[in-house]
């Protein structure tokens, strides 16, 4: 009795671990969080924010990467580099813009 003992309970155990694994983490899927974007009116301007649910992850009130305190000409340019912003998160790599990337999306900013 002591030898069947020994045989079947690692393969119990290893049997109720499978179990789990495929059970529990395969039927669950990954979400990722929805995030969203709010173009905001700021002095002379304009900024955006990025949500994720209700939790503000980043508030951008002056164009990054350029000296001085500039806020976006255009809603129009603010969404266009918050979109950005957006798809570098989503990509999971960092969401620093660069002078070439504003210019690339065509932004309007002083000292091009």
């Amino acid at each position: 009795m002591k030898n069947i003992t020994k045989i079947v309970a690692p393969i119990l155990i290893l049997g109720l671990f499978l179990y789990g694994v495929t059970h529990f983490s395969f039927d669950e899927k990954i979400q990722e969080p929805i995030l969203r974007k709010e173009v905001i009116k700021v002095h002379n301007g304009y900024g955006y924010q990025i949500f994720s649910g209700e939790k503000l992850l980043v508030q951008q009130e002056f164009i990054p990467a350029v000296r001085g305190n500039q806020p976006f000409q255009s809603a129009k340019d603010a969404r266009k580099v918050a979109n950005l912003v957006i798809k570098k998160i989503q990509d999971r790599t960092s969401p620093q813009v660069s002078v070439d990337e504003l210019k690339e999306l065509e932004i309007v900013f002083s000292g091009q």
